[in-house]
């Protein structure tokens, strides 16, 4: 608390008048009307629950039949105290009896602890519930991404890694605007470029290398492994075109869904997934001058996007019902 981080410090002829604290102790305000307050932070802190850290059998927290985090309400077996799920409830007859009791005890409990995000070493603060802890990590912002330049170790969240881009590779990334075609130049001499959308921070990696007589371009979205696997969130188009000597256009032509990868294999080799094949002619030197339009891919009105499947489900075996029986 704020008093007690001011207990043993040296204090100045200001401060001189001001009473001592003790370990524990609130700080205290006067007001103009000589009314004793405590200070906002402190009150606050002091009318908090408190809470502890603690350590235990993780298997406590867990369904004593299909093994995944226990999620309220929870259940209990009559012969045995078993103590189960509420999708576990009405097969864990076959083994014991039927879990009719209700522990609304251990509902508190399992509602109520809270573990650290994975992912704390890469910049996450929080604390979540653990049978969510799941859910969480797959949709955690500092999930961490791996750097795509060869023989480069480093790991770390999105927003991690495009500093990382500036500070250790000197290639800050491009800002884009969604919705709109932009020309930008890129160095051949490099494999890999960063790019970074305006309206939402999301990170694209824009690749080139050769691939026989053509260069070969594609851009992904920079995303976790567990957002990864998720359905693509954005479209691009990418075309080179340059005017030839017979005053025709020559053009070459992309367009796609913009795939996802947490770059722990590197940047994807020329030629994988989807790409855009271009001439050597269409090329100027070293230098490849692109036009590059990205679109966000909205959800269907009124569909609000997929809906949440909660990790319990995800995980259920075959034949039960898709809720809890009663």
């Amino acid at each position: 608390m704020e008093g007690a981080e001011s207990c043993g410090k040296s204090v100045t002829s200001e401060e001189e008048a001001k009473p001592e604290c003790e370990e524990g102790e609130v700080m205290m305000m006067q007001e103009q009307d000589g009314s004793a307050v405590a200070s906002a932070p402190a009150a606050a802190e002091a009318m908090a629950p408190a809470q502890i850290d603690v350590r235990m059998d993780v298997a406590l927290l867990h369904c004593q039949a299909c093994l995944l985090p226990l999620k309220p309400p929870v259940f209990k077996c009559e012969a045995a105290g078993h103590v189960v799920c509420c999708f576990c409830r009405a097969g864990h007859a076959g083994l014991c009896s039927r879990a009719t009791a209700h522990c609304g005890e251990l509902d508190v409990v399992v509602g109520a602890v809270k573990v650290p995000c994975p992912y704390k070493v890469f910049g996450c603060e929080r604390y979540v519930v653990y049978h969510d802890a799941a859910d969480h990590q797959r949709a955690c912002q500092c999930a961490p991404c791996s750097c795509p330049e060869p023989g480069c170790a480093f790991v770390g969240s999105r927003a991690a890694l495009l500093g990382h881009f500036t500070a250790g590779h000197q290639r800050p990334a491009v800002t884009v605007r969604y919705g709109r075609a932009w020309n930008l130049s890129f160095s051949l001499a490099h494999r890999w470029h960063a790019l970074v959308g305006d309206e939402d921070r999301s990170l694209f990696l824009l690749s080139l290398g050769p691939l026989g007589a053509a260069t070969a371009v594609s851009l992904l979205c920079v995303r976790p492994d567990g957002e990864a696997a998720a359905a693509p969130r954005f479209r691009c188009k990418l075309s080179v075109e340059r005017q030839a000597g017979d005053d025709k256009d020559n053009l070459v032509l992309m367009a796609s869904a913009v795939g996802s990868s947490a770059l722990s294999t590197g940047a994807p080799a020329p030629g994988q997934g989807m790409f855009l094949a271009v001439p050597q002619e269409l090329i100027s030197g070293d230098t490849l001058t692109l036009s590059l339009r990205v679109d966000l891919i909205r959800p269907a009105a009124g569909a609000g996007g997929a809906p949440k499947v909660p990790s319990q489900l995800l995980h259920r075996r075959p034949g039960r019902r898709g809720g809890c029986s009663d």
